[in-house]
């Protein structure tokens, strides 16, 4: 009987090893597979701010930024390292927005604003509901809401938006203020800033997550800093690319 049992276990224990083994397997292949879909997906985006902006490496400054952000707040590692690399992707709908709004050099007309605004739900849909990208949808979609409610396309309140599509909601305004656009020149670090916290006619403190703007005063400084250094840098995605060439030949 002991012996039988003593088998039996041993065969137990085999099928287990076995088992972990093909999980790590299996988690290899869809780590291998969401760094493609990432690569791919961060191709698309670089594409969709040609399209749109003339603001050198904004899509990098983003992702760093808020992962930067991100990690002041006490956020896990995973989600760091998620909101580096998927907010980048937070404009990626623009790619189904008609050219002739994208590059107007005027101001919109209602219509046409009503149409821009559709960006957040086609960038959710292009990256779909599978739960290992919900990150990347919640940014895509809810990076336009405003604490107040007055943001898009649902009016969300401060506790109904996403902690990610927060951080990258104010990120992405502040990249906006600092980058030369066809209406405004570029805005000094410590202009923005004035702006972010005391308002303008755009812009309202109220339309950020408080925690968020908390950590983004509180470290103002390597804010500054991390934003001067990634606008002077080659972005990275396309720096891997340079060295993929010189190794390939």
């Amino acid at each position: 009987m002991a012996e039988e049992i003593s088998a039996s276990f041993q065969e137990i224990r085999a099928m287990n090893e076995d088992l972990e083994e093909s999980y790590r397997e299996l988690e290899k292949l869809n780590n291998e597979l969401e760094d493609s879909y990432l690569e791919f997906s961060t191709q698309l985006a670089t594409i969709a701010e040609g399209y749109d902006e003339n603001t050198g490496n904004h899509i990098e400054r983003v992702g760093i930024l808020s992962a930067f952000i991100a990690k002041k707040l006490g956020l896990s590692e995973e989600m760091v390292y998620k909101i580096r690399y998927y907010a980048p992707l937070h404009d990626i709908g623009k790619l189904m927005i008609p050219k002739e709004i994208l590059l107007k050099p005027g101001k919109l007309t209602e219509e046409e604003f009503e149409e821009m605004k559709k960006h957040t739900i086609y960038g959710a849909a292009l990256i779909g509901n599978k739960e290992r990208f919900k990150i990347a949808r919640n940014i895509a979609l809810y990076h336009h809401e405003k604490c107040d409610g007055s943001g898009y396309p649902y009016g969300l309140k401060c506790e109904e938006i996403p902690i990610e599509a927060a951080i990258v909601t104010l990120v992405d305004v502040y990249d906006a203020l600092r980058s030369e656009r066809p209406y405004k020149s570029a805005f000094s670090h410590e202009k923005a800033l004035k702006i972010l916290t005391e308002g303008d006619e755009r812009t309202k403190p109220e339309h950020f997550n408080p925690k968020v703007l908390e950590i983004f005063i509180k470290y103002e400084k390597e804010v500054e800093e991390i934003w001067n250094n990634v606008s002077t840098n080659i972005p990275s995605v396309l720096l891997q690319r340079l060295k993929e060439i010189e190794r390939n030949g």
